[in-house]
């Protein structure tokens, strides 16, 4: 049988507290900006680092601050996704460097191994970075200033879309610019608004057959930003 470290529930507007020796165990205190990890059924939540974004890893690019009680909210994307309500019961671990809730079920077994698997995942070394996000309404994606940085845009640039085979290169727009190796210019231009929104073009949207609803993966390699669609 397998028991959980600790069990709290989840109060109003998504907060949880942590146990005090698991947040002190991964060096994590009051102030302290974190990052979630969705895994199936796990939300892994790891000091805020742009080291999380690795391949097949499913960070989610949302960063929260530890609370002088201990408590941390989670975002409501995750709450809606992992259909987590104000009173549910999460379980609480720490393992290695990571704090793990998952939603309590009686009977459930240990799946401590597949969450150490992501965390060798987050440790090994990777020259891109990968995020997973939910395209919204009108082709909206929501970027954390997090993993703006990352992907080494500013607020308020405007982004051109460039397609090449079944995905978008990004590019902030500049007065003179030449086309990313193998791709053609869609002759969209979007901003990049103060609240980290990006709006993926209908045209490019279409062309990629891209949906509200639908997960994109964006990755950085290098000196390029790219956009997919998740194929599920």
């Amino acid at each position: 049988m397998f028991y959980p470290a600790e069990c709290n529930s989840l109060v109003s507007l998504g907060k949880v507290t942590l146990p005090k020796y698991m947040t002190s165990a991964i060096s994590l205190n009051a102030g302290d900006y974190t990052t979630f990890i969705v895994h199936e059924e796990n939300i892994i939540i790891v000091k805020d680092s742009i080291d999380v974004l690795k391949k097949d890893v499913f960070a989610t690019g949302f960063t929260q601050k530890l609370d002088k009680q201990n408590r941390i909210t989670i975002p409501s994307e995750i709450r809606k996704t992992l259909n987590l309500q104000k009173g549910s019961v999460l379980e609480i671990r720490q393992i290695r460097g990571s704090i793990v809730l998952r939603e309590h079920h009686e009977g459930a077994e240990d799946n401590a191994e597949a969450v150490r698997y992501v965390l060798r995942k987050i440790e090994a070394p990777s020259e891109e970075q990968y995020i997973y996000r939910k395209v919204k309404s009108e082709g909206r994606i929501q970027l954390s200033e997090q993993i703006i940085n990352a992907l080494g845009f500013k607020l308020g640039a405007y982004m051109q879309f460039f397609l090449r085979k079944n995905e978008l290169v990004l590019k902030e727009l500049e007065v003179k610019f030449t086309s990313p190796d193998g791709s053609t210019y869609t002759g969209e231009t979007r901003k990049l608004d103060e609240k980290g929104h990006l709006v993926v073009a209908k045209k490019a949207r279409d062309l990629l057959g891209i949906d509200v609803g639908d997960t994109v993966l964006i990755r950085k390699k290098k000196d390029e930003v790219i956009l997919s669609k998740v194929e599920v």
